[in-house]
């Protein structure tokens, strides 16, 4: 009995002993999974400390940037503020430039008008007195006033090309008839200096260019040609080179020339040379220029070679355009065009101005019965007058600005639109505003024809009579 109770003894205090080695085991394991879960927990709450501090760090830096963009943001909309207000300025100093260049152009040629209609106008009464002094006289008014004309326009030009206000429309054109049109208008003045004015027209297609442009540009080259042509001849021609796809037109006199040291100059405004075609002819140095400036927005460019004594050769090369009509003119330009007679002819003039009434009235009165209105009231009044009586007028001519309400546009639309028959009737604006797009404008709004203030008599029977050859 005594031995099996110290064998159970022993047993259990192997058991305990086994219990106790295996609690103390399982307690080093604690300490180990404690000191384990410590250490994680360390390294966790250090992951979430610099996590923490990352997020801190990137929120700050998201502050910052985003402090950087709005600053930016802001800035961007202050510049383009800024930017708005000064194009809003820009713009409204253009307006107001235009809009002076406009005002002042007007202003000037109203009464420049009155001067140059009425020298003419002079010139013939005197000339048939044959008092050569008072003729003279008359005569340097003119072309004084011819002279001042001509520096507004180019003043107005070369301000409008410079800050790139100009408006060309490019389009196909007759180049020999645009060239033609433009030589007959030198030809007194080349018969009056004893010289040959020839046009040698060849073979050549419609040019890509703009007329008005154009014909300004050939205007100043050739009144240049005559104006430095003592004795002798200016020759244009016009040909084309199927290689470049280029129309040349090709102004040749037999004139002073210019300085070799003075033609790379010849394109500056206002630059002229101190011999030669400065010496004994004045000029603002605006024709070449304003020339140049207008062809190379044509899209063309032009060369000029001169030799001093022995006359210049000026080049304006303009592309050709695709698929164009191949056209030509007679060689003699004094038979190139043919018009028909302006004789007995209805008049009617619409002019608020009684001086320009007046010139224009005696430009007219020998071409057949003239008839004159201020308003559009009147004008409606005598229009439907003669209408009822069954009589037509064959030519309008409209100043623009009238008195309230009617304007000259309004007053042909209304015509027309009375009238049907007045549909064909040429309709021909003149006024003193002249800036660039005018004669699109009026062209749009109706009218067959423009002519600007001051009139030029011969110019103004050319358009009365191009118009009457439509009908």
């Amino acid at each position: 009995m005594s031995d099996i109770f110290i064998y159970f003894s022993l047993i259990l205090f192997c058991l305990l002993l086994i219990g106790v080695f295996i609690f103390l085991r399982i307690l080093q394991k604690i300490r180990l999974l404690r000191s384990e879960l410590a250490e994680k927990k360390a390294e966790l709450e250090k992951v979430n400390k610099d996590w923490a501090e990352s997020i801190e760090k990137d929120n700050e830096i998201i502050k910052e940037q985003a402090t950087i963009g709005e600053e930016e943001i802001t800035e961007l909309e202050r510049r383009d503020i800024v930017l708005k207000k000064a194009l809003k300025r820009s713009e409204e100093a253009n307006f107001l430039k235009n809009s002076f260049l406009s005002n002042i152009s007007h202003e000037i040629r109203t009464p420049l008008n009155n001067i140059i209609g009425f020298s003419s106008l002079l010139e013939a009464e005197i000339s048939i007195l044959e008092n050569k002094e008072l003729f003279d006289y008359a005569r340097a008014i003119s072309e004084s006033g011819d002279r001042l004309l001509h520096l507004l326009n180019n003043i107005i030009d070369i301000s409008r090309v410079e800050s790139n206000d100009i408006r060309l429309f490019l389009k196909p054109c007759n180049l020999n008839s645009v060239i033609g049109s433009v030589a007959q208008l030198f030809l007194f003045k080349a018969n009056e200096q004893k010289l040959k004015l020839n046009f040698i027209a060849g073979e050549v297609p419609e040019a890509f260019a703009d007329e008005v442009g154009l014909t300004k540009v050939l205007t100043a080259i050739i009144e240049n040609a005559i104006k430095y042509t003592e004795n002798g001849f200016v020759n244009i021609s016009s040909d084309f080179n199927s290689q470049t796809n280029e129309i040349s037109i090709r102004i040749k006199d037999s004139g002073v020339g210019i300085d070799a040291v003075y033609l790379s100059d010849i394109f500056n405004p206002f630059r002229n040379e101190s011999a030669g075609y400065s010496k004994d002819v004045h000029g603002a140095g605006l024709g070449l220029p304003l020339a140049k400036s207008l062809i190379e927005l044509m899209q063309g460019r032009i060369d000029i070679t001169s030799t001093k004594g022995a006359g210049t050769i000026v080049t304006v090369f303009l592309q050709a355009s695709t698929g164009g009509q191949i056209s030509w003119a007679s060689k003699d330009l004094a038979k190139k065009i043919k018009f028909k007679t302006l004789q007995n002819l209805e008049i009617f003039i619409v002019e608020d101005d009684l001086m320009n009434k007046i010139v224009l009235y005696e430009m007219t009165k020998s071409l057949g019965n003239v008839v004159t209105a201020v308003n559009g009231e009147e004008t409606l009044r005598v229009i439907d007058k003669f209408y009822r009586e069954g009589k037509l007028f064959d030519v309008m001519l409209f100043d623009i600005n009238l008195p309230p309400p009617w304007d000259g546009i309004k007053l042909m639309q209304e015509i027309r639109n009375r009238y049907k028959e007045y549909k064909t009737i040429p309709f021909i604006a003149q006024t003193a505003y002249a800036m660039a797009g005018d004669k699109e404008k009026l062209l749009e709004a109706g009218f067959d024809d423009y002519i600007s203030k001051p009139l030029n008599q011969q110019a103004l029977y050319s358009i009365m009579k191009n118009q009457l050859n439509k009908i």
